[in-house]
Formats: structure tokens, C-alpha cells, sequence
């Protein structure tokens, strides 16, 4: 689905967003509706609308975008001959005014299965549950700030057992993390009213916005909401400093693999967005077009670029020490998820590092990547 970039001057950085939203939620439903369930469901937990552009159909809201999304995938998947497939949306939203515009939404759009709750989200998760009695539960949780009850929302998501995707709001979290004044609503947020023991414990290298995000992702796995947390990071549009993650919540490898495949073309559209924004601001004549510019610096510094691969060996050396063998779909996996690296690189990788003589592993004939039961094990002397 194609988004006009104009209808987001000013906040760029949603408008990356949603094209990771939306590209994720595609590839996540053609997964779903043919295997997994026939029955999808999406819950947008902030609905809004905020601050959009479009009033008269919200295309550059985050309900909009994921029911054209789904929607398409829908009418996709019947086309190709595969039936009774069912796609559903649970909408919350707090403002009244913004609640109103969104009943009136759902109203004009009476084709889909829509419901609106009205209200903290917090305070309408049996609600929502009750609507969610069978399927595929996806859920988006995008609010402005962190004064969240996350352990209610920890119980909903681990009873739905799908997936979610917290925008972890970076930028405004790192400027306010040592203020006592936010101790109370960061203890709701991580769902630890002791947090600031945990924080204080933490490397004192390490910024504040890394320290809550580590304390984030720990909070989600004792809440056992997900098996895989990987994030994305979304700059602050004409500056060098992050704005936002974005968080996924999975207990599937498949989903972790899609995840970091989505982020490698959301991360070039977003370096030529911004190399454009800047150029705009300043003209001068450059040698490459934005998107030569664009991929020049993804390798330098993106997805599965140099640093990031050696990232990746390392925590593939680490956890094979003292260890007879691993296979490489472990391997794959514990790296993919701390590394913004995607499952090809990573295969040629561990071929790197084999020949290498880091690692050791006997292929099948014919076969050029380690196979799900190819035991891999550490040859280098530690």
C-alpha cells in the first residue's frame, strides 16, 4: 500500500512507522491466513486519530493503513483460491473527541468487523479479549509518552499468545529517565515499582534510553509475553539522534526473520527520506542518486553491515564455548534477535567463519548453507 510522504511534513518519523507497520503486518498476515489461522485479528491499542493530515479517510493513520493492509492480503489469498479467511479490528482510543471521529469511521467503513473501545487501553482489555475468541491476535500499542499499566497489558498480550509492537518512545524516555518526579509512572511502564534499583545497577556507560530498553525487554521476558524481542530504531528526521523503537513481541522464529527482512528496506527508504529532507534544506549537486547515497550507507552502517556481522560472530563464538555443538538454527536465532542482521547474511556468515576455521561443520552433498541438523562446533582455541 502506497503512502503519500506529504501528508507527514513535519513528522517524518511516523511516516516510517507505518511502513514498517505495514510491511510487517503483510508479510505476518499472508503467513497467518495460510497456515497458521484463517482468522486474523488486529488491535490498535492508540488509535487516535493523532495529528493526521487527511480528515477525510485517515490514510495517514495507523487504522486506516493496517485495514487496507489486511484487507488486501484478504482479497489476495480468495483470489488465489484459499476461503474462509476473516480479518478483524479492535480499535481503543481514550480522547473523546478523537473517539467520536472514530466511531464515525467505523461507521463509513460498516463492511469490516470494527469495534471501538472507549477509553484507557488498560481499562478494556477483557473487553477487547472477548471479541478475540478465536485467531491470530497482532497488536499495536503506539502511545505518546509511557504512563502505561503495562503488567494488565503484559496479562492480555501473554493470554492472546500472537504478537504486538510497542513503540518505545526513545527520545522523550532518555530525557526524562533520572527526573523523581517519573519514578511512579516509569514503575507502571515496566511493570517493576522497584525499577530504579535495576537502573541504577546497570553499566554506567550506557545511556538512559539503553538502560529502559534493556529494563524493558527484561520486564516483557519475565512477563513471558514473547520469546524474541528484536527493535528498530527511528531517527529524530533531520537530526542524528533516535526517536523511537520500535519493539516486536514474537514467540515465532519465522516472525523474527521477517522482522529484520522488513527492517533492511524500511532502514534504506528511511536514509534516502532523510538524505532528501537534507538536501531539500540545502541544495547541492551530488554524483549518486539519494537511493545509490542511501545503500552506500546501509552497508557502511545498516543491516547486516561489517560491525554488525562481527557482533553476530561474537555471540555465536560466545555461546558455543564449552559447548560439544550447537545447531545453527539456535545460533541463527540468538543472533538475529540482538543484531540487526537477516537469516542470509547470517548463513553466509557462519560459511565465512568455517572457512575461517572459527567453526567447524560438514555439509551435505549439494548443499551450500548449514542444514536444522547441521552441528556446528567451535574449532578456534579460546
Amino acid at each position: 500500500m502506497k503512502t503519500n510522504l506529504d501528508l507527514y511534513r513535519k513528522r517524518e518519523q511516523s511516516f516510517i512507522k507505518h511502513q514498517f507497520l505495514t510491511r510487517y503486518l503483510q508479510k505476518a498476515a499472508y503467513k497467518t491466513l495460510q497456515g497458521r489461522s484463517p482468522i486474523f485479528n488486529f488491535v490498535d491499542a492508540f488509535a487516535g486519530p493523532w495529528r493526521v493530515s487527511d480528515d477525510a479517510k485517515y490514510s495517514d493513520a495507523s487504522f486506516d493503513q493496517a485495514i487496507n493492509t489486511l484487507e488486501a492480503v484478504r482479497i489476495d489469498l480468495e483470489q488465489r483460491g484459499v476461503s474462509g479467511l476473516k480479518i478483524r479490528f479492535c480499535f481503543c482510543e481514550q480522547r473523546p473527541e478523537a473517539v467520536t471521529r472514530l466511531k464515525e469511521y467505523a461507521k463509513n467503513m460498516d463492511r469490516f468487523e470494527i469495534h471501538v473501545f472507549e477509553g484507557a487501553f488498560e481499562n478494556n482489555l477483557d473487553a477487547i479479549a472477548t471479541k478475540l475468541t478465536s485467531g491470530f491476535t497482532f497488536t499495536f500499542i503506539d502511545p505518546t509518552g509511557w504512563n502505561i499499566r503495562n503488567e494488565d497489558v503484559f496479562r492480555f498480550l501473554r493470554d492472546q499468545k500472537g504478537e504486538f509492537m510497542l513503540n518505545f518512545m526513545s527520545d522523550h524516555i532518555n530525557r526524562h529517565a533520572e527526573y523523581p518526579e517519573v519514578e511512579a509512572s516509569f514503575g507502571r511502564f515496566l511493570a517493576d515499582a522497584e525499577w530504579a534499583d535495576d537502573f541504577a545497577r546497570l553499566p554506567a556507560e550506557w545511556g538512559n534510553e539503553k538502560k529502559m530498553l534493556h529494563l524493558m525487554k527484561s520486564a516483557m521476558r519475565t512477563n513471558k509475553v514473547a520469546t524474541y524481542l528484536p527493535d528498530f530504531s527511528i531517527m529524530v528526521p533531520r537530526r542524528e539522534r533516535v526517536k523511537m523503537r520500535l519493539i516486536l513481541g514474537t514467540h515465532s522464529a519465522a516472525g523474527l526473520e521477517v522482522f529484520r527482512d522488513v527492517q533492511e528496506k524500511v532502514e534504506k527508504q528511511e536514509i534516502e527520506m532523510r538524505h532528501n529532507l537534507r538536501t531539500g534544506e540545502n541544495p547541492q549537486v551530488f554524483l549518486f542518486s539519494s537511493a545509490d547515497l542511501a545503500e552506500i550507507e546501509q552497508d557502511r552502517k545498516g543491516v547486516g553491515c561489517k560491525a554488525y556481522r562481527s557482533q553476530a560472530e561474537s555471540i555465536i563464538v560466545e555461546y558455543l564455548v564449552g559447548r560439544e555443538y550447537a545447531f545453527p538454527g539456535l545460533l541463527i536465532n540468538l543472533a538475529m534477535e540482538a543484531v540487526p542482521i537477516r537469516r542470509t547474511q547470517l548463513n553466509k556468515l557462519l560459511i565465512d567463519m568455517r572457512d575461517r576455521e572459527i567453526i567447524g561443520f560438514t555439509l551435505p552433498e549439494r548443499k551450500r548453507v548449514p542444514q536444522s541438523d547441521t552441528r556446528i562446533t567451535l574449532t578456534l582455541a579460546i
